[in-house]
This record gives structure tokens, C-alpha cells and sequence, in this order.
């Protein structure tokens, strides 16, 4: 199936008063994701050789490695993108010096070769150049990674970030007439650093987020702090101690409670640093009724 052939399945109508796009026909869900993830792989780290079940689709956001699939071996880099497909043998190999960073779907189902062939992976096919930024698919891949939940809904976020992951690959096919980036932007590693903190402040580490991201604490605290001004760590403090503000002058919690919430077990830690940072004890900030200026966790941060 060609990409043309996919218009022939609509009808597009603009009238003065409405405009509709309908299906022609009833249209088979044919796809379903199986497996996805992001890798800092160690240097050497190999997986195969081994026969997949599933199509897993690849996108390389730095470093270099090697796929051996039907007796040829593919050097590989950087903005590039390798699938490994079902009933084959195959085999790929971090570099030793350079090792690469990947993120990847993985699928299957009645459409999957359709679209795999219209993404640029027709029989013979395993790798080949992306032309958009692969942090845009590492992007969607961390949100893959938070559908964690085995819930309806979170099923339908995971199949319909899938199929825009695949939607993306097919546009990756085509050369721009803008040039793409071929850096790594640290920006997309603090975006999703800020997300996270913002998300989860009562009970993440900054160990944590940085591996989650896929890249070591100094770096992350080196790109955090050029971009915002402040490490991670200080970042953090300041985000639970500006949400305690907000429990404290919006609800009558025990100041335990306030302190459990935004991450202190222990509330006398949570005082010691509340009036480290206000100069007044959480009870005496709630007293005042108004808060004197504070630290604001988004300084420097240009999003």
C-alpha cells in the first residue's frame, strides 16, 4: 500500500457552514504497541543474535553502533533510524568509544508492514537517514514511558502515541528544505527535567531524573543550571518550598501534613528549611496571611 493510496479512504467536505473529513467505509484498527523504551547503552553493549516477534523501530539520538541483519552489517549514527524486523535474525552492537543513545517502539499487527513500507522500510530495507530532530521522537517516547497505568485510557494514550511516533518516522523520510539540527539539544533533556520535577516534586531524586532522561548527573546539573540558574538540587528545594506556601495559605493542613506532601517526612527538617529559606517558621509564614517575596522555582527558566 502506497501513501497516496491512504486518500482514497476519505471525503473531505467544506460547505459555508461546516467542514467534515469522513472515513469511506469502515477502517480496521491494524496495529498495537508492544514494548518501548530509552537507552544510554554502555559501550559494547549488544542485543542478539535473536529473532523478534515484532517490528522494533529505532531512532539514534547520539553516539554510533552497528546492526548485522541478512549477512550486511550497517554502520550507524546519530540521526539515523534502524527497524529490526519480525521472524528475522538480527544482531546490533553500541560502538565501544562512542556508544549510542536510542529510544525505540516496538509493534505489530495486520498494518504494520503498511506503514513500515510507507515509513521507508520496504522487504531489504533496515536503516536509513531522518531528516527532523530525533529529540521530537525522544520527546515521545518519555510519554510513551508515563503511560505506565493499566487503564483504558492509558491504553489508548499508548497506542495513539505509537502510531504518531510511526507518523513522525514517515515524515522523517523526506529532506527539508530547512536544515535539521544534528546536535543532541541539551534543551530537551532540562524540558523534560523541569516536566518531571513539576510532575512528581514530593518524591523524585535528582539521581533519579537523570537517569531516567538517559544522561549522568553532572551533565544534567551542568545543562540545568546554564539554562534556569539554578542546579537541579536547588531547583527541587525551591519547587517544594513554593508548593508548601501554597498548601499553607490555601488550606488549614497540619503543617506534618504540608510537609508530607511536598516530600519531608520528618517536619522538623521541613521547618528548618522552610525558615531557611522565608526567615519565619511554616506556623508564623501561615499567621501572616500574606506572603513576603519568595524564591520563584521558574527563575531563568526561558520556557
Amino acid at each position: 500500500m502506497t501513501i497516496d493510496s491512504y486518500s482514497e479512504k476519505f471525503h473531505y467536505t467544506k460547505a459555508k457552514h461546516y467542514t467534515v473529513l469522513k472515513y469511506r467505509g469502515i477502517q480496521p484498527i491494524g496495529l498495537y504497541p508492544t514494548c518501548f523504551g530509552v537507552e544510554q547503552c554502555a559501550p559494547g553493549f549488544s542485543v542478539g543474535p535473536r529473532v523478534r516477534e515484532n517490528y522494533h523501530l529505532h531512532v539514534i539520538l547520539s553516539g554510533k553502533g552497528s546492526v548485522r541483519v541478512r549477512g550486511k552489517t550497517y554502520q550507524l549514527h546519530g540521526s539515523q533510524t534502524f527497524l529490526i524486523k519480525p521472524d528475522e535474525v538480527s544482531f546490533y552492537q553500541a560502538d565501544e568509544r562512542d556508544p549510542w543513545h536510542y529510544c525505540w517502539v516496538s509493534f505489530n499487527g495486520a498494518s504494520a508492514k503498511d506503514y513500515m513500507d510507507a515509513a521507508g522500510f520496504p522487504d531489504g530495507v533496515y536503516a536509513r537517514d531522518c531528516y527532523v530532530d530525533a529529540n521530537e521522537f525522544l520527546m515521545l517516547a518519555w510519554k510513551l514511558l508515563e503511560c505506565g497505568e493499566n487503564t483504558l485510557q492509558q491504553e489508548l494514550r499508548r497506542l495513539s502515541l505509537t502510531l504518531e511516533f510511526i507518523a513522525l518516522m514517515i515524515d522523517s523520510g523526506v529532506r527539508s528544505s530547512q536544515p535539521r539540527r544534528r546536535d543532541d539539544s541539551p534543551d530537551i533533556y532540562v524540558d523534560h527535567a523541569l516536566d518531571v520535577i513539576r510532575r512528581q516534586y514530593a518524591d523524585i531524586k535528582i539521581n533519579d531524573i537523570a537517569k531516567r532522561i538517559g544522561i549522568n548527573r553532572s551533565y544534567l546539573t551542568s545543562i540545568f543550571k546554564s539554562r534556569t540558574g539554578l542546579s537541579p538540587q536547588e531547583y527541587l528545594l525551591r519547587y517544594r518550598l513554593n508548593m508548601a506556601c501554597q498548601l499553607l495559605l490555601t488550606t488549614s493542613q497540619p503543617i506534618q501534613e504540608v510537609a508530607r506532601q511536598i516530600g519531608y517526612e520528618n517536619p522538623m527538617t521541613f521547618s528548618k528549611m522552610f525558615k531557611g529559606a522565608y526567615g519565619v517558621s511554616p506556623s508564623a509564614y501561615r499567621a501572616q496571611s500574606a506572603a513576603p517575596p519568595r524564591p520563584q522555582p521558574d527563575a531563568g527558566d526561558d520556557t
